[in-house]
């Protein structure tokens, strides 16, 4: 009988023991979260990792002859090689390195689960995405009077059908002027309620052209823990990734390019990117032109666009490699760009 009360006893300490720990899940996964920050968190970069948008059975989005999968791997490779001529201290890493989805997998929403976790088994210091734009905007179609012709039609004269002719307009379609073009850069947003915001740093109205694949398979979490890994992102990583976006876009519009400046998006739902959510280091995706422009998609493929982009990019992280020394000008130039 002693035993029994014993047992019962036991039962109800183990029982008590699993509710607090499934209680205090949220919590040690937020402190295994922080422990993956701290270990991010150093003074210089020492691993860059560089994501080729899309791949393989995923081509992302389509010019008049190039598809955004290759050309977005085009760019990345050359940013790694001038990055591996004027950074030869950096380890960079890629995410792909020819036309395949990361990890060789087949669904791109396990591809894109593949390159966050790539980034942070890495213990990235940096984490670089690479794609490029489209618009239904740039691929409207246009009729236009060409000529004219005549027709012939019938008319019902008492139980008689008269043939008559008359002259009609003779169309012809054609593929509408691109309008839309430029750069883009986004980064997280920094405040886990704070919803979409169209820019950070400036206003303007060009329409969020994002990709919807770049914001496909956000992961459900727990609302609490997302909440206290978005107050340590805005702490540790919103400043650097803010940082490093306006540097990009400084030296893109150097170099003649049109910038639509630096843009923040949701941590989850349709707007969320997940490979800006999911990586535990600063984060930025580069939208380096509308495939979907003539003039853009020509100098995107040429030799000397890739040069000129990759330079850019490359000159942007090495001006955020000398901030990461002075935490004070970062600081400044974070306020100076959200207050323009």
């Amino acid at each position: 009988m002693v035993m029994k009360n014993l047992t019962v006893k036991k039962n109800t300490k183990m029982l008590q023991t699993i509710k607090i720990l499934k209680i205090l899940q949220p919590v040690l996964l937020v402190c295994l979260f922080l422990v993956n920050i701290s270990h991010a968190q150093k003074p210089d970069l020492k691993t860059i990792v560089i994501d080729p948008g899309h791949g393989g059975v995923d081509v992302g989005a389509g010019g008049r002859y190039s598809r955004e999968a290759i050309l977005a791997l085009n760019i990345s490779l050359k940013v790694r090689e001038v990055m591996q001529k004027e950074m030869p201290d950096v380890r960079i890493l890629m995410t792909r390195e020819t036309d395949i989805l990361p990890g060789n997998l087949s669904n791109k929403n396990e591809a894109l689960r593949w390159r966050a976790n790539f980034a942070n088994e890495n213990n990235a210091d940096l984490f670089i995405s690479i794609h490029l734009n489209s618009t239904p905007a740039n691929q409207r179609w246009e009729k236009k009077q060409v000529g004219t012709k005549k027709q012939t039609y019938y008319v019902k004269q008492g139980k008689k059908k008269v043939a008559k002719t008359r002259t009609v307009p003779v169309y012809e379609r054609y593929r509408a002027p691109a309008t839309v073009l430029g750069t883009q850069t986004y980064i997280l947003a920094s405040d886990y309620y704070k919803g979409k915001v169209a820019s950070a740093g400036r206003s303007s109205s060009i329409k969020d052209y994002v990709d919807a694949d770049s914001a496909g398979g956000m992961p459900e979490v727990d609302p609490v823990e997302a909440r206290i890994k978005a107050q340590q992102y805005a702490k540790y990583f919103f400043q650097k990734s803010l940082t490093l976006a306006t540097y990009v876009e400084e030296e893109f519009a150097n170099i003649g390019r049109y910038s639509w400046g630096v843009w923040q998006r949701d941590w989850a739902g349709a707007q969320g990117i997940y490979v800006l959510t999911a990586t535990q280091m600063p984060s930025i995706l580069i939208e380096t032109g509308f495939i979907d422009h003539p003039d853009e998609e020509e100098f995107l493929n040429s030799s000397e666009g890739l040069e000129k982009m990759a330079k850019s990019i490359v000159n942007a992280v090495k001006r955020y490699r000398e901030v990461l020394q002075d935490p004070e000008k970062m600081i400044q130039q974070t306020a100076a760009t959200t207050e323009e």
